[in-house]
């Protein structure tokens, strides 16, 4: 038991839950998306300010603050009054806040707190380029029925036996297409039940059949042209 409150006292006068790159990770997520709520062009600089901010507004204080308070419970029964306690704690307070900012707060912010914020800040910038790439490509990336028509095209053109439609098949795709897995797998089991297909489903697949003419179009490829056409062939048909 005693070991175990040297520890928790060891933890306490050294921050170590502050200063925990997991704590400051949490903390740098949460401020971003608080601020981004209110304010659309918030960025990743202003966020790193506001951390810092926290760092020595609230963590310090707050350190700070536990620490007077601890100090004067235990000189509370020795005092004679009110006002020689104030004296004491502004006697005894003022080198306390100097000792610790110079030789504990400084050296902690400087040493280990803003290098672990730095190391973060980098990983949640290279985050942000990664997801708006992803988005970039989704967005320029043809939808899943077109994606299975090329599919089919090409299968067509090459002798190629259709996948069936099932989870292995979708996984196979999707390390082609990089689409979904359950969209490619639902588009691919259209093509071995076309004529049951609801009129919903018949429209996004002659839809799909449309970019896929465009797409063969444009590489020279006129071999899809009349797979293209039988296959609109039977989704026109009710």
């Amino acid at each position: 038991m005693r070991r175990v409150n040297l520890r928790n006292m060891k933890s306490f006068i050294t921050r170590e839950h502050t200063l925990d790159i997991n704590t400051i990770r949490s903390l740098f997520i949460a401020e971003n998306e608080k601020h981004l709520e209110l304010n659309p062009t918030w960025n990743f600089k202003a966020t790193r300010i506001s951390v810092i901010g926290t760092y020595w507004f609230r963590e310090v204080l707050m350190h700070f603050a536990l620490i007077m308070a601890i100090s004067v419970l235990l000189t509370l029964t020795h005092c004679n009054s009110w006002r020689s306690l104030f004296a004491a704690i502004l006697i005894g307070g003022l080198p306390a806040l100097f000792s610790l900012t110079a030789f504990i707060y400084f050296p902690s912010f400087y040493w280990n707190f803003l290098p672990k914020l730095e190391v973060i800040t980098g990983e949640q910038e290279k985050l942000a380029i990664q997801i708006a790439e992803t988005t970039k490509c989704k967005r320029t990336q043809f939808q899943s029925p077109t994606l299975i028509i090329i599919y089919y095209v090409n299968s067509k053109i090459s002798n190629a036996p259709l996948l069936p439609a099932n989870n292995q098949s979708a996984a196979l795709l999707n390390k082609l297409y990089g689409s979904d897995k359950d969209k490619l797998k639902q588009n691919l089991s259209r093509l071995y039940r076309l004529p049951s297909l609801s009129a919903k489903e018949r429209a996004e697949m002659l839809k799909g059949v449309e970019y896929a003419r465009s797409f063969f179009k444009e590489t020279g490829n006129t071999n899809s042209a009349k797979i293209l056409d039988e296959l609109e062939l039977k989704l026109s048909k009710p």
